[in-house]
């Protein structure tokens, strides 16, 4: 484990000497004071203006901001990687303890970890409808293992660096599922069902159900074990 620690406070470095990864770690809390303050004033304006409110959508601005947190992790994570890869790094730690799952899990695997606190506190200060504890808790755990899958994504099919800028377009792919929700009726939102972030949008929708929880784990965790595999065939 300590290995593991060490490999993690190494990245750490790396992300600080990178302009682009650096810029990405206070970019949740910059787009909760975006979504918090500017979303309401120009609510403000529509309903003084035009008679139409935002209130009905802010569940999904809220979705929006535990969706986007974990995702910049994503990026730093598998950027990093392939970083890694692209002046040959990597394959100097497969051969130290730091090897296969314990590898990943010091790129991917801690800074999820921190995702999912970082997730809970902007989350808590910057919702705009009211989400209780229970919601915030367990959108913000399927939220970080979908970062994990995004991550997993962007490294298995990227071969370097320029080619993760290009996958990593895909990412917004991801939102679909809980733009459905919002935006077309049940149950043909259920087409997207085998994305993490409609389980996500289900919970922001209904508050804390127990089954749309376990379906948005069960769905990031086979995508998480499809692009580990894959990525661990490539190195």
């Amino acid at each position: 484990m300590k290995h593991t620690v060490r490999l993690f406070v190494i990245g750490l470095r790396q992300i600080a000497k990178d302009g682009m990864l650096a810029v990405m770690l206070p970019a949740p809390f910059l787009v909760g004071l975006f979504f918090k303050f500017v979303v309401p004033f120009i609510n403000t304006i529509l309903i003084r203006e035009f008679s139409f409110s935002l209130t009905p959508w802010y569940g999904l601005v809220d979705g929006l901001l535990i969706c986007l947190t974990p995702m910049f992790a994503a990026m730093i994570s598998a950027f990093l990687l392939l970083e890694e890869r692209d002046e040959g790094v990597q394959e100097f730690y497969q051969i130290t303890p730091a090897e296969g799952y314990s590898y990943l899990f010091a790129r991917i695997g801690l800074p999820m970890i921190g995702a999912f606190i970082i997730t809970i506190i902007v989350a808590a200060l910057f919702n705009l409808s009211t989400l209780s504890a229970a919601v915030i808790l367990s959108s913000s755990l399927v939220s970080s293992l979908t970062g994990v899958f995004l991550a997993m994504m962007v490294v298995s099919i990227a071969g370097n660096r320029v080619e993760g800028l290009a996958v990593a377009k895909l990412m917004g792919i991801s939102f679909a599922g809980l733009l459905l929700i919002w935006f077309v009726p049940a149950p043909y939102y259920y087409v997207m069902a085998f994305l993490p972030s409609f389980w996500i949008g289900k919970l922001l929708i209904g508050g804390t159900d127990v089954i749309s929880f376990l379906l948005g784990l069960l769905t990031c965790l086979l995508w998480i074990i499809l692009f580990t595999r894959k990525f661990l065939k490539k190195v």
